[in-house]
């Protein structure tokens, strides 16, 4: 039997668990959200679906058979009215969890001073697990690569790992980036890994959020990765998980980005970015694009074309757009299809909707066939 489980809040990440618990470890029971004044079915809050699963801001009601309490945050979201008085509220949960006896995982490490003091206080202890692949790391602080500066250690990473290893061809990368975040990247790396395992083809998803655990697949969390180790590291560390998928036999390699593809205004975080593309190398590009920003679609045409990548595959339209603290607005159908005819006719580049992953992975299976065909031809 599954673990029953207990998320808090709602919100960004807790609505991926929610919108793929079918694909997860462990049972989703309820989620708990001290700006909610009511009970009310999650689905309400995803499209209008019935999921069983209830959204509550009672504690007692809010744990009742559960075995873990997963929480994402501390009490202290900066857009929450403060009149929820959320810090004290996420204190009550923990301690009530904690005197229950659920175990209380945190999907993000403690590092707030007055949390720490206040769980020791309580001898209240959390769980928490970077997720990511030791044996990687434990190599990498075994046998450094020096560099006078951060761009020349990591070209000496990548150099000692492509040496004699060439990209398996029965294998496709698949890059999934999008004009900003918050648009459907996550969602539509999940949306193809549950449309791939449907058809019974393996695939893996490098996840860039701190939930990889829950789906067992690999983590590439860079907060977690950063608490440990060098940002001049990171795209080594991306492109040897791939590798190692690769090598494992996994036939689609998924990877979302994070925030946008374009370039950002802090030079070391950009130049992350590009040395980000280019370890993972992807041998197809998804990108996933709003309403009224045809400018950023023409930039990150010409940001991948500057670093030797063709156009993306599709474009990725999203039915539904995030504006703020778990807001979210709804596309018409009238409204996608006249954006969709926009984007065609304007870039050239097919338009997919992200809630047809059917259509996405017919293609990906299209190129994965092609890329096996050219192998055998050489």
């Amino acid at each position: 039997m599954l673990n029953q489980v207990a998320l808090y809040p709602f919100d960004k990440i807790t609505r991926g668990l929610i919108r793929f618990r079918d694909l997860l470890q462990v049972e989703i029971r309820s989620v708990i959200d001290f700006t909610c004044d009511h009970t009310e079915d999650i689905g309400s809050r995803l499209g209008g679906e019935t999921t069983g699963i209830p959204m509550t801001n009672d504690i007692e009601k809010g744990l009742q058979q559960v075995d873990i309490l997963i929480v994402n945050d501390l009490g202290n979201n900066p857009f929450a009215d403060p009149a929820h008085n959320l810090a004290e509220k996420w204190r009550t949960l923990v301690k009530c969890a904690y005197e229950k006896g659920i175990t209380i995982i945190s999907l993000h490490e403690i590092v707030e001073p007055g949390t720490k003091q206040w769980l020791r206080a309580h001898e209240i202890s959390l769980q928490f697990d970077d997720q990511l692949d030791h044996e990687l790391l434990a190599d990498m602080d075994m046998h450094p690569l020096r560099g006078k500066t951060e761009l020349e250690r990591y070209f000496r990473h990548l150099e000692a790992d492509h040496t004699g290893y060439t990209s398996s061809p029965s294998s496709l990368r698949v890059g999934i980036f999008a004009t900003r975040g918050c648009l459907g990247k996550f969602t539509t790396q999940m949306s193809l890994f549950r449309q791939l395992k449907k058809r019974g083809r393996s695939a893996t998803s490098i996840i860039t959020e701190p939930t990889a655990f829950l789906f067992q697949q690999p983590s590439a969390d860079i907060f977690k990765f950063l608490a440990t180790q060098t940002i001049d590291q990171y795209p080594y560390y991306i492109q040897t998980v791939a590798k190692k998928a690769e090598q494992a036999g996994s036939p689609y390699i998924l990877l979302a980005g994070q925030g946008a593809l374009l370039p950002h205004h802090d030079f070391l975080i950009t130049s992350n970015q590009v040395a980000y593309l280019k370890a993972f190398d992807p041998d197809a590009i998804l990108l996933v694009v709003e309403y009224e920003d045809d400018q950023k679609i023409r930039d990150s045409l010409d940001f991948l074309r500057i670093y030797g990548y063709e156009k993306p595959i599709q474009l990725l339209l999203p039915d539904r757009m995030e504006t703020g603290l778990s807001e979210i607005v709804f596309k018409t159908p009238a409204e996608m299809a006249q954006r969709k005819q926009q984007l065609e006719s304007q870039f050239d580049i097919p338009v997919v909707y992200i809630k047809q992953p059917d259509q996405i992975a017919d293609r990906l299976e299209q190129l994965r066939e092609q890329k096996e065909h050219a192998a055998v031809m050489l």
